[in-house]
């Protein structure tokens, strides 16, 4: 995906007529952003099921044909046709399977500049669509398509306008759901799980003590580890140590080509021997194993 376009140390920004934030050249960095394919065909032999990518902008995936299973920030999806990804802004993704008839659309697009980010959330969110929802969708997609094909300016304002109207059908539709399924009322539980997750995946190297994050939760650790232990099955502990195995396996395949204790001190893992360890106790095999495999494929 695109590096973000908006870097406030190097291009003064200025205001149009609408309010849309140009750049000296008078272009509008969000819109140029903006990426909508309406047909996308993943090539199954060129796709790399066993490696992480970061996603740098949101992201959102709508499946038309076919299954996918994907992880997003440790958390795993089964798509289905009709199924809708909302993908936020710096999660990691690894695709885990891709059936031969898969056909999706998507839509990416950076931070927006004002307070609109909050309603993205901090964690993905997975909704089946249906009528009358759907059509809506395909509506939704179908206009962001047409005004994206010609990047002129005086679009800009129209197409972050219907990015954020979709979103917020979106959350409103899953609020439907929870409702029909009994969980609407569930609401502080919710927070804590997205705001950990939120703060796990935020650094490349996660944060191992998990004083870290109920210190800023204001919760305690007892807490914290009954409420991912009731909505997700796993402990907070295992959340994070899943999380370390993940950066590790990217740390390891970098093109830097890190020795084993610097990931180890990177990793707040202590020694190598500790971090060696550790990694082969939650894959079966050492790092310089998993490094040599990795380099065969």
């Amino acid at each position: 995906m695109d590096k973000p376009a908006i870097n406030l140390k190097e291009e003064p920004k200025l205001s149009n007529k609408t309010g849309s934030v140009l750049d000296r050249k008078g272009n509008n960095p969000f819109f140029e952003k903006v990426k909508v394919i309406s047909e996308c065909i993943p090539d199954v032999k060129k796709i790399a099921f066993d490696r992480t990518q970061r996603s740098i902008d949101h992201t959102i995936i709508f499946m038309t044909e076919g299954t996918m299973d994907m992880e997003v920030s440790l958390i795993r999806f089964h798509l289905v046709k009709h199924s809708l990804l909302l993908i936020p802004a710096n999660s990691v993704i690894a695709f885990n399977a891709v059936s031969p008839d898969c056909v999706y659309r998507l839509a990416s697009f950076p931070t927006f500049a004002s307070g609109q980010n909050d309603l993205i959330g901090y964690e993905p969110l997975m909704i089946e669509i249906e009528e009358p929802h759907l059509t809506t969708i395909e509506n939704y997609f179908y206009m962001m398509d047409m005004l994206t094909q010609n990047k002129h300016s005086e679009y800009a304002q129209s197409v972050q306008h219907i990015i954020i109207s979709m979103i917020y059908h979106l959350r409103k539709v899953n609020e439907i759901v929870l409702q029909t399924k009994g969980l609407i009322d569930l609401p502080n539980p919710q927070k804590i799980k997205s705001e950990f997750l939120y703060m796990l995946n935020q650094n490349s190297c996660p944060i191992r003590s998990v004083t870290y994050y109920t210190d800023r939760l204001n919760i305690t650790p007892t807490h914290l580890n009954n409420v991912m232990k009731k909505l997700t099955g796993m402990t907070t502990s295992e959340w994070i140590n899943k999380t370390t195995i993940r950066a590790a396996r990217e740390l390891l395949t970098d093109p830097k080509n890190y020795t084993v204790a610097v990931i180890a001190e990177k990793l707040h893992c202590g020694s190598e021997p500790n971090f060696s360890k550790f990694f082969k106790t939650h894959t079966g095999e050492s790092p310089s194993e998993f490094r040599r495999r990795m380099k065969l494929q």
